[in-house]
């Protein structure tokens, strides 16, 4: 993928020593930490507003809503457009 965007931030000494100490630890450059730490937490952030875990008990309720006739369209239509945002988990690295 290439690189053609420029992002700039300003950061507190303490904030770049500790980048800097954490990049030298992994063996990488300041921008290719932060770039990997960014779309990391980038991706978490967007993968928290998407996925979701239930209970059996809240399973069995949302199964019950959505065989509800007049709740199961609107809901449906709910669901497809959820379904046709990205997928975070699909981006590319």
């Amino acid at each position: 993928m290439a690189r053609d965007q420029v992002l700039q931030l300003r950061a507190s000494a303490e904030q770049r020593q500790l980048i800097d100490q954490a990049a030298a630890a992994e063996g990488i450059s300041r921008t290719e930490f932060i770039l990997r730490s960014c779309q990391e937490r980038a991706r978490d952030v967007l993968l928290d507003r998407t996925l979701f875990s239930l209970t059996q008990e809240q399973t069995t309720a949302l199964l019950a809503d959505l065989e509800d006739s007049g709740a199961a369209a609107q809901d449906q239509a709910s669901i497809e457009r959820l379904l046709d945002l990205p997928q975070p988990w699909h981006a590319p690295a």
